[in-house]
């Protein structure tokens, strides 16, 4: 296991049943609100593609010869940290909001330079899931303590 894309892969799959396990934890919604879609449905099948994506990260490292042994880059430690900061941030500034600043910060932490499409991306993400999902689906996403606070407390 010389590869960094095998010690990313075992990562990830440690991280993606950290997280399915927090996912037992989800309460059950009662049957006339869930739509017939319990609340874990797509967590889970979002962390299942990651799991699988982890697998095909680990055995291509694995199948991988490589003379000296490589570390991870930092550019897959400060995503680590920029997604699961954007998980305690979100609680305060909310999902959508979360989500833009998360396509801002992630492009850059890798090395992006062209700020132009960064900045559609960061503008067009929030809004096409605003669209998709509260529009067309009927799915609030939280608004965040503070945007509640300022919207709500006048």
């Amino acid at each position: 296991m010389k590869h960094q894309n095998s010690i990313a892969g075992i990562i990830l799959l440690g991280l993606c049943t950290i997280a399915y396990w927090l996912t037992t934890g989800f309460s059950e919604v009662p049957a006339m609100l869930s739509q017939n879609v319990p609340p874990t449905f797509f967590p889970r099948v979002v962390i299942s593609i990651i799991a699988v994506l982890s697998m095909i990260l680990l055995f291509t490292g694995i199948g991988k010869n490589s003379k000296s042994p490589e570390f991870l880059p930092r550019s897959f430690w400060t995503t680590i940290v920029i997604i699961a900061s954007a998980g305690i941030v979100a609680h305060f500034i909310g999902t959508l909001i979360t989500l833009g600043v998360i396509a801002i910060m992630l492009p850059i932490a890798w090395g992006e330079k062209r700020y132009g499409p960064i900045t559609i991306l960061a503008v067009c993400l929030p809004i096409s899931i605003y669209i998709i999902f509260t529009l067309g689906l009927d799915v609030r996403f939280p608004i965040g303590l503070i945007l509640e606070g300022l919207l709500y407390n006048q």
